[in-house]
């Protein structure tokens, strides 16, 4: 089977910037298994779509459906599977793993692991791991569709932290590194070790002081 003819039509814009050994429109698995069982019989995959001014650095992979706005930077080794949405002026950091299905906003920053169907908020940055529950294992991998975890717009998922699960990180809080979270983040919440949620108001650490204090003079979170 040649997988290469099962590629998906790319539409890049003019002004952007394409690195080397990049896979464009790569098809994903449910199609190349049906070539597989039918030869010449799948229709083409959906295009992958990259907005202006946009710089895609070396062995990046985008899967077919994955629609990138305008002046977005993706880093070296960065994965990003089927049907995707990455909001303008994102980052995608150097070895993200962004799964299938996933929505990044505006103004985002994504450098850890993302499972599918996630949601990422404007101007939010994950730095660790977001991750399904894994509950039914016993009921095969694709026959079971896990919710995913929703991470509100502001907000912070540090290095080596884990939220696990359909659960939803309010905005404007902050996970910090190494955390884990297993059950909804109300907004304006900083989260310690496991499931520990103190609201920012009464965060007495010395670290995240400025960015609480910026919190409270910008109600609209934009920066």
């Amino acid at each position: 089977m040649n997988a290469r003819a099962l590629y998906a039509p790319v539409h890049l814009a003019a002004s952007s910037i394409i690195g080397e050994r990049c896979t464009l429109g790569y098809p994903k698995e449910e199609r190349l298994r049906a070539e597989r069982q039918r030869p010449g019989s799948v229709p083409a995959g959906e295009p992958v779509m990259v907005g202006e001014r946009c710089l895609v650095f070396n062995q990046v992979v985008l899967y077919e459906g994955v629609a990138v706005g305008e002046d977005c930077v993706i880093e070296d080794l960065v994965r990003v599977g089927y049907n995707s949405q990455v909001g303008p002026r994102t980052r995608l950091m150097y070895g993200a793993y962004i799964c299938d299905r996933v929505v990044i906003g505006a103004d985002a920053r994504v450098a850890g692991f993302v499972c599918d169907g996630t949601r990422v908020g404007d101007r939010s940055a994950v730095m660790g791991e977001l991750v399904h529950e894994y509950t039914h294992p016993h009921q095969g991998w694709w026959e079971v569709d896990e919710e995913a975890p929703v991470i509100e717009a502001d907000s912070v998922v540090g290095y080596g932290a884990r939220v696990v699960g359909g659960v939803r990180v309010g905005t404007r809080s902050y996970v910090a590194a190494g955390a884990v979270v297993t059950k909804p983040v109300p907004p304006e919440h900083v989260v310690t070790g496991i499931n520990v949620q103190t609201p920012a108001a009464q965060w007495r650490g010395e670290r995240l002081q400025d960015l609480i204090r910026y919190w409270r003079t910008s109600p609209s979170g934009r920066h």
